[in-house]
């Protein structure tokens, strides 16, 4: 899978125990318009039924059973109102074609949809209007990347082993140098690029090892 927010969801969701299945994996579905931005996810034994928010919470995710993801995650900007109504593609989802793709997956069980986007609206109101317009759409639900990469990084260990997965193992080493701060998903190194005039800060004197010597000693 080469996208790779879409592989990044789909470690959310193998990481809470669900099976996923990427549309190109199953030769005799029918075909979609783009078929790489969606997974089909499914939780043998999901949580004890409660209700679940439209706006899903990474605590909520064992509570569904079965699911059509798609990826929408666009994250040039925040999913404004104005965003959602110049964008019918968000409602692909929830469309015909999708719900019998589904039933072809599912055997004819029930299951629900789930759009991944970015970020929603800072504004109270805009969000709420955002989160009105996207139900109106008839999708089930609605998570935030943000929130499938806190509860990524809460999951794995800075001190696993994720060579199998290329996404899992970079957050883990990002993790285990401290690169990214806990309760938030800020990096502790500038991420913006350096002007072209700029010269690089480089440290000529070098008591660092005399230093480090004296830290050993006082320990």
């Amino acid at each position: 899978m080469s996208d790779l927010n879409t592989q990044l969801v789909r470690e959310f969701f193998e990481l809470n125990q669900f099976r996923v299945l990427t549309h190109w994996q199953h030769q005799k579905l029918p075909r979609v318009a783009d078929p790489s931005t969606m997974l089909f996810i499914e939780r043998m034994h999901p949580d004890t039924a409660e209700e679940i928010d439209f706006l899903l919470r990474a605590a909520q995710a064992p509570l569904i059973h079965r699911a059509v993801v798609e990826v929408r995650a666009w994250h040039a900007d925040r999913f404004y109102p104005s965003v959602i109504e110049s964008s019918p593609v968000l409602a692909h989802v929830a469309g015909e074609e999708v719900h019998a793709l589904g039933l072809s997956v599912f055997d004819g069980a029930d299951f629900t949809s789930i759009l991944v986007i970015s970020e929603l609206p800072a504004s109270l109101k805009r969000r709420a209007r955002s989160l009105e317009l996207l139900q109106e759409m008839g999708i089930g639900h609605v998570i935030e990347f943000p929130t499938i990469l806190q509860a990524i990084l809460e999951r794995i260990s800075a001190h696993g082993n994720y060579a199998p997965s290329q996404t899992l193992q970079t957050l883990r080493l990002l993790k285990r140098y401290n690169l990214i701060r806990r309760q938030q998903l800020e990096f502790s190194f500038p991420t913006e690029a350096m002007a072209a005039d700029a010269q690089p800060f480089l440290e000529s004197d070098a008591p660092d090892d005399a230093d480090y010597d004296a830290e050993e000693e006082e320990e």
